[in-house]
């Protein structure tokens, strides 16, 4: 009896040992600044600054590092706050994406995806500016001139930060992959030749032909060209930029060129 007696003051024993220990973590968890807010450190952006961003998270120096933290299991694991990232996400329609994390000592790491925008769509009062996956990103009073105008299409609703719904969804959606070509083709670094700045209209012209609109940077002429969505159309897209950089499409007169077969033709206004 007086065995099991002094094994039970031990088990007892050692239980409040664990427990002073715990409480001890749980104080100096609380309680010391490696585990509270000191600092942020923001990725550079272009549509927000690093004041809005911090702002936008909600979160705030000299707060625990455990407040916000989560919202999933994923987020749990990878130390991220997903409250924070959607309120960044919601801030503006340009961001399309945030991650916020817990980087210790004391730090918490921001960085957004920013939505690229690409070409305006025409509406009542003026344009729409969208990304190059048709999301709503801001309303102007009239088109600028360094980014492309989609014609032929209308837009039905407008909700910034949404999908822009058009009357013609194929032709939007023909647009978009055309445009998506040319952001390709400008991540080459063979040229430094701009594609896009160039283009001043998209025009689908049903099925999977497009027309665009393109000024010659050397001679400042206005130049058509009919291109077709398909497997050569990265190529075409990147034969195009080269093409504007060596000048070879000046000096030709009003007319079209063509794409869409295996060889690029030009054809000459009757």
């Amino acid at each position: 009896m007086n065995q099991m007696n002094s094994d039970k003051h031990k088990r007892r024993g050692g239980f409040l040992i664990w427990l002073a220990v715990l409480l001890v973590l749980t104080v100096a968890v609380l309680a010391l600044p490696s585990f509270h807010l000191g600092s942020f450190e923001v990725a550079p952006a272009d549509v927000l600054t690093e004041e809005e961003i911090i702002a936008a998270s909600g979160l705030s120096v000299g707060q625990h590092l455990a407040r916000g933290l989560g919202g999933s299991l994923q987020h749990i694991f990878q130390l991220r706050y997903k409250n924070a990232e959607d309120t960044i996400a919601a801030y503006s329609p340009f961001v399309k994406a945030a991650d916020v994390r817990m980087k210790f000592p004391g730090t918490v790491a921001i960085s957004i995806e920013e939505r690229i925008e690409v070409a305006y769509v025409n509406i009542p009062d003026g344009c729409v500016l969208i990304d190059k996956e048709g999301y709503a990103l801001s309303i102007h009073p009239k088109i600028p001139d360094d980014i492309p105008v989609i014609e032929g299409i209308r837009a039905v609703s407008l909700s910034l930060g949404q999908p822009l719904t058009v009357d013609v969804a194929s032709s939007m959606q023909l647009a978009v992959t055309i445009m998506g070509a040319i952001i390709d083709a400008d991540r080459d670094e063979r040229t430094s030749v701009s594609l896009m700045s160039h283009v001043r209209k998209i025009r689908p012209a049903g099925g999977s032909l497009v027309y665009l609109t393109v000024v010659l940077p050397d001679t400042g002429e206005e130049l058509i060209i009919l291109a077709e969505r398909g497997g050569d159309l990265s190529e075409d897209v990147l034969w195009l930029r080269f093409a504007l950089e060596q000048g070879v499409l000046s000096g030709h007169g009003k007319g079209i060129l063509d794409l869409t077969g295996t060889k690029k033709i030009f054809r000459p206004d009757s």
